[in-house]
C-alpha cells in the first residue's frame, strides 16, 4: 500500500472548515518552495564548483540547495580533525554537518547520494584502502619467524566513510582517527535504521548510542572502560553524518518529542518530489567530455578539503554581530511558554548550525589559496543564516502539517488538471474516474469536489466556472 493510500484511509470526510485549513497549508507549503528557489548555483558556489555541480545533478531529483548542502556534507566529512569555527575567542564548533535528506519511496535518494557523496570521494576511499592492504603486506613481513605473543599489532584501518557500526566498535575507530588527524563521514542510505538502533540501545541497551551520536556533533571525545573491552579514549572528533529519510518515517520517529535534541541537530532537506531527467539521445562526445570534467572537479575539491592544514575559521565583527541578533531571535521564540519541545530544540541549535555552514561555504570560496583565508564576512554568514531558516521554517511545517484527504485531493486535482503545463478542464465525473483513485477520494462526492476547485481558486491556482456542473481549470504549477 502507497503512503498516499495510507493518509488517506485516516480521513474519510469533507468538512468547509477543513478544506480552507488545506488551502491555507498547501499555500504555506507552496511558499517556502518558492523561497527555495531564490538560492540558486552561482550563489551558493565558485563559478566552476556551481557549473560543475549544476551539472552532475541535472537528471537528479534535486534544485541548488539540495545538491550544494549534499556535496558539503560529504565534503565536511573529509576535513581534518580541528577545523572549527570560531563565533568568538570562548565558543567554536567543530566544521562537520549532519544532514538528512527527506523525500518519499521512489524519489532516487539513494542516486543523489552515490552522484554527490560516493563518487567525489571514491579515490579518498581507495587510497586508504590500498594503504591498509600495503601496511598489512609489510606487517606480515616483519612478522614472520616471530612467536605469535611477540608480534606487534595487525595495522587497523582508517575510513573516510563508514555505513555500519556499533557505539563500542565506533570508538575504538575515532581512536584511531584522532591518531591520524582525519575526519569521518557516516554515509546511511537509510538513516532510519541508524536511529532506530539508537533508540532501541537507549531502551534495552548500554544506552550508549544515542550519547555518542549528540556528543559526535560537538565534536567531543570520550574516555570509557570495559571488563570485556579494555579502556577506550580519544579527546576529540570530527564527525560528518548524511542519511536518506523517508516522511512518514520521521513523523514517526519525532513524534512532536525531541528533548536530548536528538534531531535538532540534523538538517533537514526536503527533496523535491520529481522524476528523474532522463534522456533518449545518445549523449554526444562534448557532453560526455563536459561530464567527465565535473566529475573530476568535483573529486579535486573533495581531496583539497581532505588535504587542508586543521585551523579555527573566526567571524569578522560585522557577521559576528549578524549572527547574535539572528541567533537572540531564536533564543527568545525558543523560550516561549508553551513552545513544543521539537521547535525549541531545532530554534536552540540554529547558532550552530550557521556556523557550520558558513565554514563551509568560506573554505569553499577559498579552497585555492588556504594560505591567504580571511575571516569569515557578513555576506557568507548571512546566507548561512538564510539557509538555516529556510530548513527550520520547512522543518517546522512538516511537523506541523497533517496530510488530510482533503490536501491529498487538493493537490492531485490540480496536478491532474495543470497536465505538466497544458491546463485542461476537470470536472468532477472525470476526476471521479482518473483522479480518485481510492474510495475515501471518491466519497468526496460532487459537492466536496466542488468545495475543493473553489478553493484552489481562491488561492489562486486556477479558475473555476460558474455553472453546474463545476469545472476547474488549472492556472499556475503548485511549487511543489
Amino acid at each position: 500500500m502507497s503512503e498516499i493510500n495510507k493518509v488517506v484511509e485516516r480521513h474519510l470526510t469533507l468538512a468547509p472548515a477543513e478544506v480552507s485549513a488545506a488551502g491555507d497549508a498547501i499555500q504555506a507549503q507552496n511558499a517556502l518552495l518558492i523561497q527555495r528557489q531564490h538560492f540558486s548555483f552561482e550563489q551558493l558556489l565558485p563559478a566552476d564548483l556551481a557549473a560543475a555541480l549544476e551539472l552532475i545533478q541535472e537528471p537528479l531529483p534535486t534544485d541548488p540547495l539540495s545538491a550544494v548542502l549534499t556535496l558539503l556534507c560529504g565534503y565536511s566529512g573529509l576535513l581534518p580533525l580541528g577545523m572549527r569555527v570560531a563565533a568568538s575567542h570562548q565558543y567554536s564548533v567543530p566544521c562537520n554537518l549532519f544532514l538528512a535528506n527527506v523525500a518519499p519511496s521512489g524519489v532516487a535518494k539513494t542516486a543523489v547520494k552515490q552522484r554527490l557523496i560516493d563518487d567525489p570521494a571514491k579515490e579518498l576511499r581507495l587510497h586508504y584502502k590500498l594503504r591498509h592492504q600495503n601496511a598489512t603486506e609489510r606487517w606480515r613481513e616483519a612478522c614472520k619467524g616471530v612467536k605469535k605473543d611477540e608480534r606487534p599489532p595487525a595495522p587497523k584501518p582508517l575510513f573516510p566513510h563508514l555505513q555500519d557500526y556499533t557505539p563500542e566498535a565506533l570508538a575504538i575507530q575515532l581512536e584511531l582517527h584522532e591518531a591520524d588527524g582525519m575526519g569521518l563521514l557516516i554515509v546511511r542510505d537509510e538513516i532510519a535504521g541508524l536511529l532506530q538502533a539508537v533508540e532501541a540501545d537507549s531502551k534495552r541497551g548500554r544506552g550508549t548510542g544515542e550519547a555518542q551520536l549528540l556528543e559526535l556533533f560537538d565534536g567531543t571525545g570520550t574516555t570509557s572502560i570495559r571488563v570485556d573491552g579494555g579502556s577506550r579514549h580519544y579527546e576529540r572528533s570530527h564527525v560528518s553524518l548524511l542519511g536518506n529519510i523517508q516522511p512518514l518515517k520521521l513523523k514517526e520517529l519525532v513524534n512532536g518529542e525531541d528533548s536530548t535534541g536528538k534531531f535538532a541537530r540534523f538538517l533537514f532537506n526536503q527533496l523535491p518530489v520529481m522524476p528523474l531527467a532522463l534522456r533518449d539521445e545518445d549523449p554526444s562526445e562534448q557532453e560526455r567530455h563536459d561530464h567527465d570534467k565535473a566529475q573530476w572537479l568535483l573529486k579535486q575539491c573533495a581531496e583539497r578539503f581532505h588535504q587542508l592544514t586543521p585551523t579555527s575559521l573566526e567571524l569578522d565583527q560585522p557577521a559576528r554581530a549578524h549572527l547574535n541578533r539572528w541567533f537572540h531571535g531564536h533564543q527568545i521564540q525558543a523560550q516561549l511558554p508553551g513552545t513544543a519541545s521539537v521547535k525549541a530544540a531545532l530554534l536552540g541549535k540554529t547558532s550552530g548550525h550557521a556556523l557550520r555552514l558558513a565554514g563551509l561555504f568560506h573554505l569553499t570560496a577559498h579552497l585555492r589559496e588556504p594560505e591567504q583565508r580571511l575571516k569569515i564576512n557578513i555576506n557568507t554568514m548571512e546566507l548561512a543564516t538564510e539557509i538555516v531558516d529556510q530548513l527550520v521554517e520547512e522543518t517546522l511545517l512538516f511537523h506541523q502539517h497533517q496530510p488530510t484527504i482533503t490536501t491529498v485531493l487538493m493537490e492531485r486535482l490540480h496536478s491532474y488538471s495543470w497536465n505538466g503545463g497544458q491546463p485542461k478542464p476537470l470536472r468532477w465525473q472525470e476526476a471521479k474516474q482518473k483522479v480518485c483513485t481510492t474510495q475515501a477520494l471518491r466519497d468526496c462526492g460532487a459537492k466536496g469536489f466542488a468545495e475543493v476547485v473553489r478553493q484552489l481558486e481562491t488561492s489562486g491556482y486556477g479558475h473555476c466556472n460558474d455553472e453546474t456542473p463545476v469545472t476547474y481549470i488549472a492556472s499556475k504549477a503548485m511549487a511543489a
